[in-house]
């Protein structure tokens, strides 16, 4: 897609600027995958079991293929496209979509119906009669526990441990033995759901044996190279495009079971095929973060520096596949401790598969680890606060490595200051408001970047008419990333913000490791980063070798660029427009190319601290989130506008997780009760108090050459706990399962 800035401030980075693509959003003009219209296209519509567990022993498709309009019905009997298998393609699912007739979750896909119109599709679909083998699932991870297990399989990533004692021979039981106070505590986390406002959606075209997919995806290069492996064609063969992404929050990071049967179909019937899922497939069928229970022990002396942090996970995987939640990682990168053990395991339960939701591990790990501290804290006798400075961390245990930059102390301060934490009564329950309990809590967020282990892309070109044009496959999924990129690229060259124009969402442009992992400001912003400067220097040296260039013969170390312009920093009177230097030399483009791989040999990671206040009416013991602080160490802010609204979002998806978020299963089927936004609850703007947020904006040049770092995870991790470490001390309640529902607090 290609977008402009409409605001022209004097510096791109940490301007307070609008999204470039604000106004066509707000006027209706922006174009999701859905809004996609091709050349005859058609309409696909997907059959998915009733059933969490058994077989296909009979589909009835007979009524469905002579419907109205109906193209073709594919199911798992007609011979698929797949070539390969799931783990040669990468891809989500340990099976390709209609590879045979087992069924192992409620919502898995069983036919796919094409036809002229959506309507006719719809029909269609539901005339599709299937007759189930029925087997006894394993509906909830409780069932499921006798039975766990330490994982194995692809889905495991490194440097997620499933097991580790640190330093290696350390004897954890001795070193929680003698400390002078403990706490055993186990901590339990729901079905979360993503639930985007966008729902999946592709539109799938063939021309010849090349394919064309119109998706929504967060990374379109991994998109592009999966789709290519399932059908056996070189990438350069497989394009795909999002110009828009309608929300995702790490569930449009994968490739899933619809796209490829879009792709599939559309092969079938020789037309593009347009296939949108429905909201409750939305949440049945592209995954969520499975259920996990956590035991967190904390040994500490009588001071409270910690002697021994164990943590134990064991979260619910899917029946043919291993894939362990890495929620150790968060209690391995926060706080400091001389012994720490780690485990994970898996059980198998009759679910989808599960998939990255936005601070994936660290999300309910920090809920585990800042709701043990705290409870550390009350038996210390201890402000909560002073016992997590006591026990801040300067280096990284499972990398080693010290960190590139991490200014949390002073965060804490930042917070504690703004948010008036010490205004604080240490006894539970002893601040009112009339009736009202009143509660304050805290608790730290930590969130590690991952190396990406291809470089990431970018062109940028300073054109004849005084403009540039930034070129890079990363896509907009609402947290502002072609703001970004188009202001590194205007403080970069000194073209005005309002004169860049951005190319994204397209695997034809250079390759990044797209938005997930927090790694867009920081891996992409660097691309741009080197890929403008290339463009400036590349300029500047055209201008000092041009004897009709006013700033010819002057040291190129003493040319700046600003405002579309070139000159001399001593004398800015002396210099000239990239406009009149190119019209001078042919009319010929700058370009510059980034090519970015980081290569510190520091630990990089994002870090913050939250401050919540909660009320609770005893009568009716629901909980209120009445005001919030959130301070976050980013690195440098690269749009403080963006950021805060980042952030505040974050807070609010946090906020979700500790108060009302949970797909729940049926104890029995196995089926979700209520897959749809009327029982899955998420905080409406009644439900938001004054979110107040601040950052510590100080560069990490260690960590990227412009001094950023992403934050799209790290604002919502620890939410949830500091709202549950509020609620005990409003109330002397300790809730270690969420979501915090009255229910919990009056049993």
């Amino acid at each position: 897609m290609t977008s402009r800035t409409t605001e022209v401030p004097k510096s791109g980075i940490g301007a307070p600027v609008d999204r470039v693509e604000a106004h066509d959003k707000v006027t209706g003009a922006a174009r999701y995958t859905a809004d996609a219209r091709l050349p005859r296209m058609t309409h696909a519509v997907l059959v998915a079991s009733t059933v969490s567990a058994g077989r296909v022993r009979r589909i009835d498709t007979a009524r469905a293929a002579t419907a109205p309009g109906v193209l073709a019905v594919l199911t798992h009997r007609d011979r698929m496209p797949w070539r390969g298998t799931p783990e040669d393609a990468k891809f989500m699912e340990a099976r390709f979509p209609l590879a045979d007739d087992r069924i192992s979750y409620y919502g898995q896909y069983l036919a796919v119906v094409v036809a002229e119109t959506l309507a006719q599709a719809e029909y269609a679909a539901s005339l599709v009669a299937v007759d189930y083998e029925r087997h006894r699932p394993v509906p909830t991870l409780d069932q499921a526990l006798p039975h766990a297990y330490t994982a194995t399989g692809r889905f495991i990533q490194p440097p997620f441990p499933q097991r580790a004692v640190l330093p290696e021979g350390a004897d954890p039981g001795a070193a929680m033995e003698g400390a002078a106070v403990r706490v055993d505590a186990t901590y339990r986390v729901p079905h979360y759901s993503h639930a985007p406002l966008e729902p999946g959606a592709v539109v799938a075209s063939w021309e010849g044996d090349a394919l064309t997919l119109r998706d929504c995806s967060q990374k379109v290069h991994q998109h592009r190279d999966i789709v290519a492996a399932v059908f056996g064609l070189p990438p350069e063969r497989v394009r795909v495009l999002s110009p828009l992404v309608g929300g995702a929050f790490g569930n449009k990071t994968d490739t899933w079971a619809h796209s490829l049967l879009a792709a599939a179909a559309a092969r079938a019937v020789r037309r593009p095929v347009k296939l949108v899922l429905t909201r409750k497939q939305a949440f049945t069928a592209t995954g969520h973060q499975p259920p996990i229970i956590q035991r967190l022990r904390l040994g500490a002396d009588a001071g409270g520096k910690l002697a021994v942090i164990v943590h134990d996970v064991v979260n619910a995987t899917e029946v043919r596949g291993d894939r362990p939640d890495p929620a150790v990682v968060s209690t391995a990168s926060t706080y400091a401790a001389p012994v720490l053990s780690v485990t994970t395991r898996v059980a198998k339960v009759n679910i989808s598969p599960s998939a990255n939701l936005r601070a994936p591990g660290d999300g309910p790990g920090s809920f585990a680890l800042e709701c043990a501290m705290d409870e550390l804290a009350y038996r210390l006798g201890m402000d909560p606060l002073d016992l997590r400075r006591r026990n801040h961390l300067e280096k990284d245990p499972l990398t080693r490595r010290p960190y590139s930059d991490k200014n949390l102390l002073e965060a804490y301060d930042l917070g504690a200051e703004r948010f008036g934490w010490s205004r604080r009564p240490a006894k539970p329950g002893s601040l009112r408001d009339g009736d009202d309990l009143v509660g304050y809590g805290m608790a730290t967020a930590v969130r590690g970047e991952l190396p990406d282990p291809l470089a990431t892309q970018a062109e940028v070109e300073i054109r004849a008419d005084g403009t540039a044009e930034v070129r890079t496959a990363i896509q907009e999924i609402g947290t502002g990333s072609l703001t970004m990129v188009a202001q590194i690229t205007a403080a970069g060259t000194g073209v005005p913000l309002g004169r860049v124009d951005v190319r994204a969402g397209d695997t034809r442009l250079p390759r990044t490791p797209g938005n997930g992992g927090s790694k867009a400001t920081g891996y992409t912003g660097s691309a741009v980063h080197l890929a403008a400067e290339q463009a400036r220097t590349t300029a500047v040296r055209m201008a000092v070798t041009d004897p009709e260039s006013p700033l010819h013969g002057l040291p190129q170390d003493e040319i700046e660029a600003d405002d579309g312009r070139l000159f001399h920093r001593e004398k800015p009177g002396r210099g000239e427009t990239y406009r009149a230097l190119l019209a001078r030399n042919g009319g010929k483009p700058v370009l510059g190319k980034g090519n970015y791989t980081p290569r510190t040999s520091h630990a990089v990671a994002t870090f913050g601290v939250h401050f919540t206040e909660v009320r609770v009416d005893p009568r009716l013991p629901r909980v209120r989130v009445t005001r919030h602080v959130g301070v976050f160490d980013i690195g440098r802010v690269t749009n403080h506008k963006a950021a805060r609204n980042q952030a505040q979002g974050g807070i609010v998806f946090g906020m979700g997780w500790a108060l009302m978020e949970q797909l729940v299963p049926d104890p029995v089927s196995g089926r979700y009760v209520g897959p749809a936004f009327t029982d899955y609850h998420i905080p409406v703007n009644a439900d938001v108090p004054d979110i107040d947020v601040l950052f510590v904006d100080k560069p990490d040049t260690i960590a990227h050459p412009h001094g950023s770092k992403g934050m799209g995870e790290v604002v919502a991790v620890g939410v949830a706990a500091a709202i549950a470490n509020a609620v005990y001390h409003a109330t002397g309640k300790r809730i270690r399962e969420l979501p915090i529902t009255p229910d919990k607090l009056v049993s």
